[in-house]
């Protein structure tokens, strides 16, 4: 008794020493989360590593020309020409480094809202000028119809036509280039911006229509921030629901969900030690980690209450113990091998997917830690409730229903090669899907067809033209006296139209469009053009050289011609990237002169980093499945044990990304990272039953007997441990940003798979002459054993699958 007192006193000193460590990080977790929130920053080109040519040629192209962020702005009645225009690139003009020089001085000085606004982005960018330049269609068409081209007016919109001018040949844009200031600072900037220009052309704020790679990045930030602050708290107080009708315990339920809210909030707070931002992929790390978390809670929580159940005559301390003695061991080696799954993320060369896994990793197994530090003390203050001793069981539905249920169980247990076999055909058939399995990082596509982006999108599409850039970048060696320029221009020139004629190309702009048509033959006008040209492309002080499409340095000469590429969800980039490329490449090919020819630009770094993705997690997740496996060798004591109990974890992952690959449904960055996951997720389960089982077989039970009780004892947990983590997850399917949607239903489609796994094919094949091979596993200390893995009978009823050590004597004894 003096033993039960001190050990029930030292759970109980164990829990308020972790609920007050808990209350303690509750500081951080609040205050340092919330910074993480606000430091959130997704810009794709970023996360590609700087090893990769393909980001190497973005560095350069975003290093030569001020281009790379840009952020177009129109609304019905941007046309050329138009006041309206002038007046917003007015407007900006106090922001910018580099003044526009077409706008007239005379102008009327600014409204003192305006210098407010103007005081207000300076405020938040902390910068007095975030902008480096901005321009509309109508400075471009007067630069190109003023001395020295002096193109006619039809023949320079013709030029601008599907870049900067739509199909009625008046409707155009503004387009701002912004500083490293306000990239960072966009979220907050942007609409500022935008509601400037609204009043600036009293028209409404939601009929400005914004597009670019900025205004993308800030649409995907703000969606994930309220992501974050709309649906956690929600899905944290859904989960306690659940989790109580689970346990029907307030302690439990109390540690249980405070440990895996301080989790998510601890998470996020690691992100911001780490100095790294806050983004769309790391946004899902808190939902992830309370999930996990809450699965393990639950797990430990049901040894306490089945040995409560089994053994009456022990009191809390006695049950709290054993059920710590059976559970630990498994849950460690469940949490171990998930750390693993999230771990193999570390491989992708992704940044943020790599910062996911590691932090995610830490997160999961700090939480169990922190979970047998206080579930012990909060076993001891919960009451089990003991069912009333009955003589006899009464007849009702439900005991026919579960008498059925439990016959119905035994047979299939007693039959096992028909389920498995029906598991491996599906697989194989789910498993062709693979082979379809996309990526996809369109950021409209992120978004419902009705939200504000893709109406905004649709706008500039049908107004203006395509919003989808890239850049095929010309470069020769540095221009010496002997050169000639025009050899370049005809260069330049033919690479222009070689890109215009292809089919998925519908605007190009380059230096050529902003040069007047070079005369040949020998006249004095002609003589007199071709000079005036060379002028101009020498002198970067020209009308062409501050348009930014040429840049020179001791390295190289380089001319940027830029592409506009239609932005369709059902378009496919990549197979335009190359086609493009070969008939560009196919053209320098032809020509004598010392060039080369490089695309980039957002769709080839977006594109490349599409193509990363998919070989990448294909990659984490074979190391993962490898790391799994042998941990699960080591388990089971055996080679061939251990690659039979990897296939009901490798089932979820086929299934689902096969259904996608099937229905053609690619992977979004909320989902990428979610095959690993799901593998980490599928072992927790399998770890619990198979030890279990090896538990009961050490006993000396019957495979099909020891299945059956490993299934009564786990399958409950199971069960619990899907419901309440995949449903408590869907709180997040209502979320308007489509990546963290998708990624709610695709952890309750894994969880769901995992569990059909875990309690159809894992039994079947414990059960077949594949179980022997099962057997060998952790938890057969008897001081663990929950009172369910003592036989009832002397000779269980299924005595041909006795081990064969146990059948061997009792066949002598008979």
């Amino acid at each position: 008794m003096a033993e039960i007192d001190y050990r029930r006193r030292r759970y109980l000193r164990r829990l308020a020493i972790g609920v007050g460590l808990l209350l303690m990080l509750a500081i951080p977790a609040i205050l340092h989360s919330h910074a993480a929130i606000e430091s959130i920053l997704n810009r794709p080109p970023d996360w590609v590593p700087d090893s990769l040519p393909e980001k190497a040629e973005f560095n350069e192209f975003t290093r030569r020309f001020s281009a790379a962020d840009v952020v177009l702005i129109g609304w019905d009645g941007s046309d050329l020409g138009a006041e309206s225009l002038q007046d917003a690139v007015a407007l900006l003009d106090p922001l910018c480094q580099q003044p526009n020089d077409l706008l007239d001085e005379d102008r009327e000085p600014l409204p003192e809202w305006a210098l407010a606004k103007i005081a207000e982005v300076q405020a938040i960018c902390g910068d007095a000028h975030p902008l480096k330049w901005c321009r509309s269609g109508s400075n471009m068409l007067d630069k190109m119809m003023a001395s020295p081209a002096n193109l006619p007016r039809r023949a320079a919109v013709a030029r601008l036509h599907g870049s900067m001018v739509g199909d009625d040949g008046e409707q155009t844009s503004m387009i701002v280039s912004m500083d490293e200031s306000a990239l960072v600072a966009r979220r907050h900037v942007l609409p500022v911006i935008r509601e400037m220009v609204a009043r600036r052309v009293d028209v409404p704020v939601d009929e400005i229509a914004m597009v670019g790679g900025p205004f993308d990045g800030a649409t995907v930030d703000e969606a994930s921030v309220r992501s974050v602050r709309y649906f956690a708290p929600p899905s944290a107080v859904f989960a306690a629901i659940l989790c109580f009708i689970a346990l029907r315990s307030i302690p439990l339920t109390a540690v249980i969900t405070l440990v895996a809210v301080i989790g998510e909030g601890m998470v996020l707070a690691a992100v911001y030690y780490l100095g790294t931002p806050l983004n769309a992929v790391l946004i899902v790390l808190p939902p992830l980690v309370f999930v996990l978390t809450v699965s393990a809670g639950i797990h430990l929580s049901n040894y306490y209450l089945d040995a409560s159940h089994e053994h009456p005559e022990l009191n809390r301390t006695g049950a709290a113990r054993r059920a710590m003695r059976a559970g630990m061991s498994p849950c460690l080696l469940a949490t171990g091998t998930t750390v693993v799954g999230l771990g193999s993320l570390v491989l992708v060369r992704i940044e943020p997917i790599r910062v996911f896994g590691a932090i995610a990793s830490m997160g999961v197994l700090g939480t169990l830690l922190m979970l047998l530090l206080v579930l012990p003390g909060a076993m001891v203050l919960t009451d089990p409730r003991m069912p009333l001793p009955e003589a006899e069981p009464k007849d009702t539905w439900l005991t026919r229903i579960r008498g059925r249920v439990r016959r119905r169980i035994r047979k299939r247990l007693a039959r096992p090669w028909p389920v498995i076999i029906s598991f491996v055909l599906l697989t194989i058939v789910l498993g062709f899907g693979l082979r379809n399995l996309e990526t996809s990082v369109n950021v409209p596509r992120m978004f419902l067809p009705s939200s504000d982006i893709r109406i905004q999108y649709e706008w500039f599409e049908e107004n203006i033209g395509p919003t989808v850039t890239g850049e095929l970048l010309v470069s020769f060696p540095p221009m010496t006296d002997d050169d000639d320029p025009l050899e370049r221009l005809d260069l330049v020139k033919q690479v222009h139209k070689t890109a215009l004629q292809q089919e998925s190309v519908d605007g190009v702009l380059s230096p050529l469009s902003f040069i007047p048509p070079v005369k040949s033959g020998a006249s004095l006008s002609a003589t007199a053009s071709r000079s005036v040209v060379r002028s101009l492309i020498r002198d970067p002080e020209s009308s062409i050289g501050k348009l930014g499409f040429i840049s020179r340095d001791e390295k190289a000469e380089v001319w940027r011609v830029s592409i506009r590429l239609p932005q369709n969800e059902n378009v496919d980039h990549g197979t335009m990237i190359t086609h493009i490329r070969q008939a560009v490449d196919a053209t320098i090919a032809e020509n004598e002169l010392d060039a080369d020819v490089t695309l980039t630009g957002h769709v080839a770094i977006v594109q490349k980093a599409q193509e990363v993705l998919l070989r990448d997690l294909f990659r984490s997740f074979l190391a993962a499945f490898g790391v799994v496996a042998i941990v699960m060798m080591f388990l089971l004591r055996s080679l061939l044990g251990g690659l039979i109990a990897m296939l009901p974890n490798l089932f979820p992952t086929i299934a689902l990304f096969g259904c996608m690959g099937l229905i053609r449904t690619p992977l979004d960055i909320g989902s990428v990272m979610t095959a690993s996951v799901a593998l980490g997720i599928a072992v927790d389960d399998t770890i619990h039953l198979v030890s279990r089982y090896g538990s009961r077989r050490a006993r000396g039970l019957g495979q099909i007997r020891a299945v059956y009780g490993a299934l009564s004892q786990c399958g409950w947990a199971m069960l619990q441990t899907t419901l309440v983590c995949g449903l408590s997850l869907m709180a997040y399917w209502f979320s308007d940003f489509v990546p963290t949607s998708q990624f709610a239903v695709l952890m309750m489609g894994l969880l769901l798979a995992a569990l059909v796994g875990d309690l159809l094919l894992l039994p079947s094949l414990m059960s077949s002459v594949l179980g022997r091979w099962l057997a060998r596993t952790v938890g057969v200390d008897p001081k663990a054993a929950i009172g369910s893995d003592a036989p009832r009978r002397r000779k269980p009823f299924d005595v041909r699958r006795l081990p064969r050590r146990r059948r061997a004597r009792q066949t002598r004894s008979t």
